[in-house]
């Protein structure tokens, strides 16, 4: 799988050369292709325009797809969803999984299946200083689980 994720990286011309740890190394050091992943989000969540943004998490959109269909409502300022509409938008906003090809078949909590606990608990201490401040940062980003 190392390989596959090094070949990945390649492909799409990372900057890096080496296995899946020396992309994860590289990553947490900031290396990304379009600037460093902390500072891209830290400039949005600064928000200095004042727009109002609503955060949601893949895991919400996954696991809580209901609870996020409501969120969402809300935010727009639509009045409350009866649980037949929201089974209506579940069921428009949901993919069929037999018309994706193997690699679009994503799920989150991935990051436990491919990170070590060592490459986790550095996302998430970078993740705790770079954050410091700011609301919206998913508690998945900061948990040592």
């Amino acid at each position: 799988s190392s390989g596959i994720n090094a070949e990945y990286g390649r492909k799409v011309k990372l900057g890096f050369e080496g296995d899946f740890s020396d992309c994860v190394d590289w990553f947490l050091k900031g290396g990304l292709v379009n600037g460093c992943y902390w500072e891209f989000n830290k400039e949005y969540l600064e928000n200095e325009d004042g727009h109002k943004i609503l955060h949601l998490t893949y895991e919400e959109l996954t696991l809580e797809k209901p609870a996020a269909i409501r969120k969402i409502n809300s935010f727009l300022g639509y009045d409350e969803l009866s649980e037949e509409d929201i089974v209506s938008v579940d069921k428009a906003t949901s993919l069929d999984p037999t018309k994706l090809k193997p690699d679009q078949h994503g799920k989150p909590g991935r990051a436990k299946e491919m990170l070590t606990q060592e490459q986790r608990s550095r996302f998430n201490e970078r993740s705790r200083v770079e954050f410091e401040g700011f609301e919206g940062i998913p508690q998945s980003y900061t948990d040592e689980n």
